[in-house]
């Protein structure tokens, strides 16, 4: 049996094709790598060495003329069995074995290890066409090896004269990454993904690391230190709001599990639905970059948050440019989630004026997902707040000045006169023309017992008092005469002598027949919606307007009394014409120019007699 037993055999110049062209996605990521190298074996030296003076760092040379790119550091070195395993053996890692002996006895130290898939020093390769690696053991009476490969199926590896500590690469570049030859790249790509590493990173010897060494959750003052990386990294100047992120207790059902987090969410000043949404994150491992823009991890709701998290419960895939969507993944998400809604209900309660400037940037994001979310919607429906005709006001606040019922309008200036309407019985009305407002309203109604939801542009009826016509049946009868809708009632404010009010969905249906009529409309399209209006079944008079005169005004009680037929019949005209364009429904140019023309009449009459 044992002779059918066969090796497999790995062709480097094919697997190497393989990585540049479909496992990492740009050639910087060898920088990334072999910084990654350099930082674990100085932790590595950290952990094992009895010297307490050790001072970790790195250097990153580079040399156009020989086109050349080094990175050196002072970490432990490599012995001479360590190089042959770990160098030369595809998806053998030292770092990992080092952390898996480590998550035992010291888990706090293995977690500062970053490297665990063998795949990384392979990585050079994509940029160089030959690559010098030259290393001493921290363990005495190793002599300094430098392994050479240009990345065929050969290596070197031989002893050299030296005697530091510590491992130096040296890439040959190739022309096709030539671009890291420049200082201001190479920078900006350490900086990229390595900007948190705790050990300091020198390019040509400057006197200062390019790495800012911690994250600016770690600083002194974090919220001013966030708020400038901010504005640095994102190029936003004064998010309106910042959420520190920690550790989490989440419930697994049969378990409780205590999920490793740093980091920060932030809330940009304005966002709009479907055209510049965010839910997105940095992610860090162990203070190393893997990708920026996360979408996934923030929950589906928070389309108007960004941030920064560090956390190595997370599992990066092979390429580490992308992190596992595993197990997980789902519990990192449960913990930012109750910590997002733990730090929005802390803003709601502790900073109003921020939270109703959250509110106002993001009320599209914040009301289509409440809408379509359940949870979300429970967690913030009586924090929300709405612009009414008193100002912004939260529901529990507003329900206690109407008796539990929400008024609200959908046009933002054709419902004018609604608003003026309600606020006359003392009941403030909701704008409700933002797109997602109207929806939530009904959500919050159907979920909160004895709530009653009244639409004012359409069903402004609830506000109005039938009264006997008799001593008002001069002027019904003057409206009828000229075709005119028309009905006496009472209402507030008695100010107001007349209002014309529209059926719910009048105008929509005006507005549709139009675009049918003139071809505005797709023909496929144009069918379905031919069809849903037959279906509404609503003939000409079922969607005029109704002029509803106020039985409580002083004016109309005086001309109801009036003997000069004339004179009342002037100030008829005007008042229908005045509630016609006071409506600011259902008038087309041609209409409103009629009724200003027929006004402009009335009133020169009036001035001439």
């Amino acid at each position: 049996m044992n002779d059918t037993k066969r090796q497999f055999q790995i062709y480097l110049p094919g697997l190497l094709k393989v990585l540049a062209e479909s496992l990492y996605s740009t050639k910087k990521v060898a920088v990334r790598e072999l910084l990654q190298n350099a930082h674990d074996s100085c932790v590595r030296r950290s952990i094992e060495s009895k010297d307490k003076s050790y001072k970790p760092r790195v250097d990153v040379w580079i040399d156009p003329v020989k086109r050349t790119l080094t990175i050196q550091d002072n970490g432990s070195g490599l012995t001479a069995e360590e190089a042959e395993e770990y160098l030369s053996t595809i998806g053998r890692s030292y770092t990992r074995q080092l952390g898996e002996n480590l998550s035992v006895l010291s888990p706090e130290q293995a977690e500062k290890l970053i490297g665990q898939f063998g795949l990384g020093f392979l990585s050079a390769f994509l940029m160089a066409s030959e690559v010098t690696f030259t290393t001493k053991s921290m363990k005495d009476g190793n002599p300094m090896l430098q392994w050479r490969s240009s990345g065929d199926i050969h290596y070197d590896l031989v002893p050299v004269e030296g005697d530091r500590i510590g491992s130096t690469v040296e890439l040959q570049v190739k022309s096709a990454a030539s671009f890291i030859l420049n200082e201001q790249v190479l920078i900006e790509t350490i900086q990229q993904y390595a900007d948190f590493l705790p050990i300091p990173i020198y390019v040509r010897g400057h006197s200062f690391p390019v790495n800012t060494l911690n994250p600016p959750w770690e600083a002194i003052d974090p919220q001013i230190a966030i708020r400038e990386y901010v504005e640095r990294a994102f190029n936003i100047n004064q998010p309106l709001a910042i959420i520190p992120i920690e550790d989490q207790v989440v419930d697994l059902g049969h378990d409780q599990v205590t999920i490793p987090l740093k980091g920060f969410l932030f809330i940009p000043p304005s966002s709009v639905a479907s055209i510049h949404e965010y839910g997105d994150l940095s992610i860090y491992i162990r203070h190393m970059f893997i990708c920026e823009r996360q979408r996934n991890l923030l929950p589906s709701w928070a389309k108007f948050v960004r941030g920064v998290i560090d956390c190595p419960y997370l599992q990066p895939t092979a390429s580490r440019e992308e992190i596992q969507q595993d197990d997980n993944f789902l519990s990192v998400q449960q913990a930012l989630e109750q910590q997002l809604v733990k730090g929005l209900r802390k803003i709601a309660n502790e900073e109003p004026k921020v939270w109703k400037q959250i509110v106002r940037g993001h009320a599209d994001v914040l009301m289509g997902w409440a809408v379509q979310d359940n949870e979300f919607f429970s967690q913030v429906a009586d924090m929300m707040t709405f612009r009414t005709s008193r100002g912004q006001m939260s529901l529990p606040d507003y329900l206690k000045e109407t008796d539990h019922t929400l008024y609200y309008v959908t046009r933002e200036l054709g419902s004018l006169q609604e608003r003026v309407l309600g606020e006359g019985y003392g009941v403030p009305v909701i704008d409700a023309s933002w797109f997602a407002v109207t929806p939530f309203l009904k959500k919050y109604a159907s979920q909160h017992q004895g709530v009653e939801l009244v639409q004012l542009d359409g069903e402004s009826g609830h506000l109005l008092r039938q009264v006997a016509e008799e001593p008002f049946a001069k002027l019904l009868q003057y409206y009828r005469q000229r075709g005119v809708k028309c009905k006496i009632v009472m209402f507030k404010p008695d100010t107001m002598p007349a209002i014309v009010l529209y059926p719910k969905d009048a105008e929509f249906i005006v507005e549709t027949r139009q675009a049918l009529d003139a071809g505005e409309l797709p023909g496929p399209f144009a069918g379905l919606v031919s069809d849903y209006l037959n279906r509404m079944n609503k003939t000409a008079d079922e969607i005029e307007g109704t002029l509803y005169l106020n039985a409580e005004s002083e004016l109309i009680r005086y001309l109801a009394d009036l003997t000069d037929d004339t004179l009342r019949t002037s100030a008829l005209t005007l008042i229908y014409q005045i509630a016609r364009l006071f409506s600011g429904r259902m008038l087309d140019t041609d209409q409103v120019a009629d009724a200003f023309r027929e006004t402009a009449e009335v009133i020169q009459k009036l001035v001439i007699k």
